[in-house]
């Protein structure tokens, strides 16, 4: 499955460019920020 999972992988990364690369990268990095943020956010809250 892990293999299967690699190959996908490569592929995708043969098919797009750089750039979609790099935004797939930052989006993912805002995404757990956001959570990181509103989640602390919630919890110190009362």
């Amino acid at each position: 499955m892990a293999l299967g999972l690699g190959n996908k992988l490569q592929n995708w990364l043969d098919g797009h460019g750089l750039g979609a690369i790099i935004g797939a990268v930052l989006a993912v990095i805002v995404t757990l920020a956001l959570i990181l943020v509103v989640g602390g956010y919630w919890l110190v809250m009362p």
